[in-house]
């Protein structure tokens, strides 16, 4: 069971895959005996409940048509007194029998609710971790992204944030493989774009003519002008990237990106590699005249088709990629069974950042709202469902540091020893916990668009942390720019266009930070990973 992977292809679906899906179901069932829910009983209140409700929507259809015709019907004035004997105590017959079954269906509904509450109260944030962990030992998951792990990362593993300004963290997932510390992170990121507005103006003027018998006449023409003005404009969106710490390649740098080549055909592949060994024959030359240490590996098609040209360290590329590491990730990349192509590998010296296609978009916490229902069934089939494609994700996101097995050693710990701070908790937590709140509590009251929320440490104090939240936003103002442009007329017009302009924001707010167990009687406004934050 404590085995590392060495073939995360083959053993995801070998073993890893069964073993998950096992484990998961028996956690299941475990909780439901636990909640003692009568599990019959509930199926015939939703059973009530799904009737009713199916019943209603056939008595509003039949009202709508009702009221329909009622509205028909008097358009003919002579029908009227017709109408008022015959549909409206129909109408009003047919509502109060709607009137009913709401009431009926509603307390069903609460009666369904009450019945598998036992099970709903008994999820909590851990138990998707908690099933991992049992089937990969070696992996586990810390209840927050802690200080001291962020400090170690950053003292031993060569740990750091790029465009740290430009994003801010709206949820984390910390742990170690085989004590390798990794963090995923779910990121809001902001860049500076631009946007191109567009004007019209319709212009008219006379103009002069012979017709056929070359009479002189005027006749009026138009035609609409375009014109267009482009500003800078704030772009913003989130990625889910994994950090993994390592200290195999300790001065290696290099990366690669997703080319989807798993939807390459087999012949497709060939001349891929064959045109891609030409290419690697030119950088051997151009490697040897320049005096330079790159020389391509023997195996051609991991070249090709992994990618990563732009390495800087030849002796410790290969260290890391022995021929096993290579069969692995050509496997992964062309396969079908996993997301095959879809991940891109940047290494920075020790830390690893795996970015991969499936993963963006997704939750990387599932939360107990994530299952809860007042079926039974419906309940069932949220737990099992979206804990294996949870998996199944979280795993495919390691596969390609799995592919490595010197990433999978455990680490030497002749390393810095962590000084020991004041402040309690990592600013990335912090963030996150501003990320949780509503935005009127954190961002300048002028502001139109998202926020990058950053946090500073300012002190701390019985176990709780102050922290200084900054948010960076915009306000958008219309304004109008005048483009001249040639008319058919022979002379310029100012064409507008309104276009938005950004101004930017900042505003900062203190709040505080702890462990959800010492904040009582505080005015908590959010809650993650075990943590909370107030303001007073």
């Amino acid at each position: 069971m404590n085995s590392v992977v060495y073939d995360p292809l083959g053993e995801f679906e070998s073993k890893y895959r069964n073993l998950h899906s096992d484990l998961t179901n028996r956690f299941f069932e475990d909780l439901v005996q636990k909640s003692g829910v009568d599990i019959e009983q509930n199926r015939a209140t939703v059973k009530q409940y799904d009737e009713y409700r199916e019943n209603i929507s056939k008595l509003r259809k039949k009202l709508n048509w009702l009221r329909f015709w009622r509205v028909l019907m008097c358009i003919t004035l002579i029908l009227i007194p017709l109408v008022i004997w015959k549909m409206t105590p129909k109408i009003k017959a047919l509502r109060a029998e709607i009137s009913e079954a709401d009431q009926k269906a509603d307390a069903l509904l609460a009666e369904a609710n009450r019945q598998m509450h036992p099970l709903n109260s008994l999820f909590t944030d851990r138990d998707a971790l908690n099933i991992i962990e049992k089937a990969m030992p070696l992996l586990s998951f810390e209840p927050c992204f802690s200080l001291k792990q962020e400090e170690d990362m950053k003292l031993n593993y060569d740990f750091a944030e790029f465009g740290e300004t430009e994003q801010s963290t709206l949820d984390v997932l910390a742990g170690h493989y085989n004590d390798n510390p990794f963090v995923f992170e779910n990121k809001l990121i902001h860049t500076m774009g631009v946007e191109t507005y567009y004007g019209y103006k319709t212009i008219y003027w006379t103009e002069s003519y012979r017709d056929s018998n070359g009479n002189l006449r005027t006749r009026t023409r138009s035609q609409t002008l375009q014109a267009s003005v482009t500003k800078p404009k704030p772009f913003y969106h989130t990625q889910i990237v994994l950090n993994y710490c390592a200290q195999g390649g300790p001065e290696l740098s290099f990366s690669r990106d997703a080319a989807h080549l798993n939807q390459k055909s087999e012949k497709e592949i060939e001349k891929l590699v064959k045109r891609g060994e030409k290419k690697l024959n030119k950088m051997n030359d151009k490697a040897l005249s320049k005096n330079s240490e790159f020389t391509s590996m023997a195996n051609t098609e991991f070249e090709v088709l992994f990618d990563a040209l732009n390495r800087d360290n030849e002796v410790q590329f290969r260290s890391l990629f022995t021929p096993l590491a290579q069969t692995n990730m050509v496997s992964l990349i062309r396969s079908d069974s996993g997301y095959g192509d879809d991940f891109h590998f940047i290494k920075q010296k020790r830390t690893n950042r795996i970015v991969t296609e499936h993963s963006q978009g997704r939750e990387i916490n599932l939360l107990p709202q994530s299952y809860q229902s007042y079926s039974f069934d419906v309940i069932k089939e949220n737990f099992i469902g979206k804990n294996t494609s949870f998996f199944k994700e979280l795993y495919f996101d390691f596969a390609p540091l799995w592919a490595i097995p010197v990433y999978q050693e455990r680490p030497v710990h002749s390393l810095k020893p962590i000084p020991d701070y004041s402040q309690n908790y990592s600013l990335k937590e912090c963030e996150v916990l501003a990320n949780s709140v509503d935005y009127s509590y954190v961002v300048h009251p002028d502001t139109k668009t998202k926020a990058i929320l950053k946090s500073s440490y300012v002190t701390s104090r019985d176990r709780v942390d102050e922290t200084c939240i900054t948010a960076y936003s915009y306000d958008i103002e219309q304004r109008w720019d005048y483009i001249p442009v040639l008319g058919g007329d022979g002379r310029f017009h100012n064409v507008p266009v309104q276009w938005d302009d950004y101004l930017p924001l900042v505003a900062t707010n203190h709040f505080f930070v702890s462990a959800s167990e010492n904040a009582e009687n505080q005015p908590v406004i959010a809650r993650r990973n075990g943590l909370c934050i107030f303001n007073s």
